[in-house]
């Protein structure tokens, strides 16, 4: 017998066990709900499955779909993979927690799973770096935890940590890149959407306690797709996408090069006269840019008998970036499965090796935008070769600057990286006695990774560079090990519950880094290390391992499945800490009252489910390795020897501690079509451990690691999901989430006026810098000076602002709101899906329209120039400002005199406050082939053919090139460069089509 089961609205149900009664043979239905049984007729079949009532069905026709009812009476018992792979039922979780099926990551149109989930989870803020291929992602989860460390979540995959390191690069041997200008993929990039079965997403440290260190930041639990019970299955899938870039600010085309309204080229700035009738006008930030074209193809096999199931994957992702030359290739295997070898015992594993290669650009001003903006409008910058075919073209027109050409660096220079990855992971679950259990579990993520830039020879001024070559293999190796015992049972007439849980955990990252730099290229257009002078030639190794080992603890009560109480502790020792401190122990308590189950509320039929929970939790986290004596390097003295850089050692230092506190509801109504909750936290971030504090001279050294600095945060999240309609020909859901966090910094060294991140340093003064008192997410930068009235002050010699010798507050880049909305139709077999993310009463640093009007390339600057002589408001500076009678000032400001650049203003004029933006981060529709058109086919079982999608539009009052704006890749860690837009690449707009197909 063979079909499908749905629910009463006809969506497919996927994992349905089903059991022909009196006998222990039996099945489940696939990802599609589809199942295949062999059973005699006028034998009965029992469908089960969580959340919905048992179904027993008497086999009369070989074919059949089956309809499943919502069991309301346990409504709230779903069942999500928590700690460790283990399973916890949601109602006894006292923090919160959010699920998220594999087919909406699947469908999302995303080949990250990451990027993924933006939008969808309430407090989930996920950050890209650009919209190149293979750009990293920075995740954080509800507030930045950590000043200056790492504020990413843990990704747990079947119960084993994953790297998602990003590479620095500013580790290469030969310097001259930062976090500022190039961008590495992070490796959480590598894994397939499609082998996803689901995420949890643990927001609470409460939630993510028992994971220790790793988790202060939160976790997300993957678990894989291991196979289902049944008849062989054969899956095949295909995207096909093309992309396109959008919302750059226009150039100006009105002026030409040149000082003071004379045309002279002898200029990059376009501050000369009027362009002469009839001049021809390139479009060279078009030239830099292409459509993107993206194919992924994806197959599986899975199959099995209710006793053991097996899958294995393939997938290959080719994709064209937006920047011409950029690229990201992926191809991922996987191979997985389970059994139940006893009674007693239980097995489990997964495979997965992914190999990656990248093409990439520089970003910001180092970048072929900023530098397409700089070419002269009246000089085809597509044509980059000089006559010999091998230099640099110039511009027709002289300029001082000797220009660089984008395009030349594009296709000359190298800017790459390749890995190859292991995941495995391998655990046995044995049930000695009745109520016990022990699990053991070991792990394995390895990878080895190649990192290249090369510059040519001929990407320089004059065409007389030298070329240099960068190359980096970095090798990461983690072994994990769990060992965890349980034991759980009910007493006195299963009213009341107990579950214990004691685990060993062990946990290494191990890094082991070679960069070697040289420069002089022998042979001009042959890139490689051995083609450099040998006497330019220098080497570092760096290799590095961090350990934490850690014992944990849970100890569950339950009263009549509607309250419980879980108490939770956990003891590290880790290798990066002094031996003083490097032992630390952190407790957390949560509990659950499911009210909708007490006496008085049973028979309210509005009220399914009224939850209130809440949890407190300590979480620590330990230094990144090299802290407490850091790397040494030769003296370069006479007799040798090594000696500390300018980063001294710290012996006392001690681990961060993260305190949180969290209160929530969730809500059930009218038959469970209306889904709400809603959390308030509370985090108190203790011994910030600052990586790169600046010292006083006097000590000796110039930075240091040390523990200096707390703050705290708070903040709300909430999100509704509602049917408005639901019946067996229509749906139609509306879901909304929301979330707002603010921050304060509590102390601060008391000889410490600010602490900030040189990285987000890109925009005149403007910087994310930290005071006692501010937010950690605050923008400080040299203010207008000011009287005791709040006039601002002019200079009596220029009548231009006076801007202030120090920094100060200026703007906050934390937004008022996130938040994200999702909406989806179902018609008989058709879907449609849309996503929407957005921010409101955001600040955003317009570092890109900036650098327009300092060169004169934007509307604006042309405005100013044509607007005649200007008085700026204020009062001069002449003595008299703090008195009764300041002097107004009347002194007249002629733009149209300046020479190769103009007054742009201060810092505070290129912060864009009160930022609103939504964002159509998905739309999809998609049509399954009626089974009808099916049932003669001997190959295919299943079609559907869709239509996806991303980042279609934008709808926001900001005007430069990217409201989300990021200066700095994930590598930099901290509290990022989100804000900050200095010629960003914003997502490009994207649309894909495909087929996924399910074979007999």
């Amino acid at each position: 017998m063979k079909g499908t089961v749905v629910d009463k609205i006809d969506t497919p149900l996927p994992g349905v066990t089903i059991m022909i009664k009196g006998s222990n043979k039996g099945t489940s239905t696939d990802f599609y709900g589809n199942y295949n049984i062999s059973v005699a007729k006028g034998k009965t079949l029992v469908f089960s499955s969580i959340g919905y009532q048992k179904k027993e069905v008497l086999v009369k026709n070989i074919t059949g779909k089956i309809v499943l009812e919502e069991d309301t009476s346990v409504l709230g018992e779903v069942v999500i993979t928590a700690e460790f792979g283990l399973k916890r039922v949601k109602r006894s979780i006292g923090s919160s927690v959010q699920h998220i099926d594999g087919k909406t990551i699947e469908d999302s149109g995303r080949e990250n799973f990451i990027t993924a989930l933006a939008g969808r989870v309430p407090g989930l803020n996920i950050g890209s770096t650009s919209g190149n291929p293979g750009a990293s992602t920075n995740v954080v989860l509800r507030n930045i935890t950590s000043i200056s460390g790492n504020n990413q979540p843990l990704y747990v995959v079947d119960g084993i940590p994953m790297n998602n390191s990003t590479f620095d690069p500013s580790g290469m041997a030969g310097g001259g890149f930062s976090v500022r200008d190039m961008d590495f993929s992070s490796r959480g990039n590598d894994f397939n959407p499609e082998d996803v079965e689901s995420i949890t997403v643990l927001k609470g440290a409460g939630a993510a306690a028992l994971y220790g260190s790793d988790a202060s930041n939160g976790a997300i639990i993957i678990t894989t797709k291991k196979g289902k019970a049944g008849k062989g299955t054969v899956r095949f899938s295909n995207f096909l996408k093309f992309s396109n870039a959008y919302g750059y600010p226009e150039m100006q085309d009105k002026y030409s090069n040149g000082a003071k309204g004379t045309t002279n080229y002898y200029y990059t700035s376009k501050y000369g006269g009027l362009y002469p009738e009839d001049t021809k006008i390139y479009d060279n930030i078009d030239a830099v840019l292409q459509t993107g074209v993206q194919e992924r193809y994806n197959v599986s096999v899975e199959g099995g008998s209710d006793k053991a199931t097996i899958r294995g994957s393939f997938s290959q992702l080719n994709e064209t970036g937006v920047i011409k030359t950029t690229e990201y290739k992926r191809t991922n295997l996987s191979l997985s499965g389970k059994a139940e070898i006893t009674d007693w015992l239980t097995f489990e594993g997964a495979l997965q090796y992914t190999n990656t290669g990248n093409n990439k650009v520089r970003t910001g001003t180092a970048g072929p935008l900023y530098r397409a903006m700089l070419w002269p409008m009246v000089d085809d910058m597509s044509n980059y070769l000089a006559e010999d075919g091998s230099h640099m073209r110039s511009p027709e027109y002289y300029l001082d600057d000797d220009l660089l050409n984008p395009l030349f660096g594009m296709h000359k220079n190298k800017y790459y990286d390749e890995s190859d990855r292991f995941i495995s992971n391998i655990s046995l679950n044995i049930t000695p006695l009745k109520n016990t259990f022990l699990r053991a579990q070991v792990g394995w993520d390895v990878g080895m990774q190649t990192y290249v830039t090369s510059t040519h020879p001929y990407y320089a001024n004059a065409n007389a560079g030298e070329g240099q070559y960068n190359l980096v293999q970095s090798n990461f190796s983690d072994p994990t090990i769990n060992i965890i015992g349980g034991y759980n049972n009910k007493f006195l007439d299963d009213k009341f519950s107990f579950s214990a849980q004691l685990g060993y955990h062990q946990v290494e990252n191990g890094v082991t880094r070679a960069a070697s730099y040289g420069s002089n290229f022998i042979e001009t257009d042959f890139q490689s290390i051995n083609n450099t002078d040998p006497l330019s030639q220098t080497a570092i190794q760096r290799n590095t391992t961090r350990r934490v080992q850690g014992v944990s603890g849970s100890f569950e009560f339950g009263y009549n499945n509607l309250a419980f109480l879980t108490l939770r502790a956990r003891n590290d020792w880790s290798s990066t800490l002094p031996v003083e401190n490097n032992s630390y122990f952190y407790p957390a308590i949560e509990g659950s009252l499911i009210i909708s189950d007490l006496d008085f509320m049973k028979n309210n039929e509005a009220i399914n489910l009224l939850k209130l929970r809440g949890s407190w939790a300590q979480v620590g986290k330990d230094a990144r390795p090299l802290q407490i004596d850091p790397q040494l390097q030769q003296t370069n003295l006479t007799g040798g020897g090594f000696q500390y850089g300018f980063t001294g050692p710290n012996p006392n230092l001690k681990p961060e501690i993260t305190t949180a506190n969290e209160i929530g509801v969730d809500l059930g109504l009218f038959k469970n079509r209306v889904k709400a909750s809603f959390t308030y936290f509370t985090t108190e971030n203790s011994d910030q451990i600052v990586q790169g504090f600046r010292l006083s001279y006097a000590t000796g050294f110039v930075l240091n690691t040390l523990n200096v600095g707390t703050f705290k945060t708070k903040g709300w999240e909430a999100n509704i999901d509602v049917d408005v309609i639901r019946n067996n020909d229509f749906t139609w859901n509306v879901g909304v989430n929301g979330s707002q966090g603010s921050s304060e910094v509590v102390s601060l060294p008391e000889n410490v006026t600010e602490y900030y991140n040189s990285y987000t340093w890109n925009s005149g003064n403007i910087r994310n810098g930290i005071m006692q008192g501010e937010s950690i997410s605050s923008l400080t930068g040299r203010a207008y000076e000011r009287n005791d009235n709040g006039d601002i002050l002019i200079s009596p010699t220029t009548g231009l602002p006076i801007t202030d010798d120090e920094w100060s507050i200026i703007g906050d880049r934390e937004p008022k709101l996130r938040f994200g909305m999702n909406t989806s139709f179902k018609y008989k077999n058709f879907r449609l899906s849309s996503l929407f993310a957005g921010r409101l009463g955001a600040t955003v640093v317009n570092g890109t329209k900036r650098y327009m009007m300092e060169r004169g390339t934007s509307w604006e600057s042309v405005d100013l120039r044509e607007s005649g002589p200007q008085v700026f408001t204020g009062v001069i500076r002449d003595g008299n400002e703090n008195t009764d009678n300041p002097t107004q000032n009347t002194i007249a400001v002629d733009y149209s005199m300046y020479g190769s650049s103009i007054f742009t203003g201060g810092d505070e004029d290129w912060l864009e406050k009160d930022v609103n933006y939504i964002r159509m981060q998905e739309l999809r529709l998609s049509y399954r082939l009626d089974d009808n058109l099916l049932k003669n086919s001997k190959l295919f079982s299943q079609m559907n053919l869709f239509f996806v999608a991303n980042d279609l539009f934008t709808w926001t009052n900001y005007s430069g090139i990217d409201a989300v704006g990021n200066t700095v890749s994930a590598a930099a860690g901290g509290t990022g460069g989100e804000g900050i837009d200095v010629w960003s690449m914003p997502n490009p707009r994207s649309y894909s089509v495909g087929v996924s197909i399910t074979l007999n």
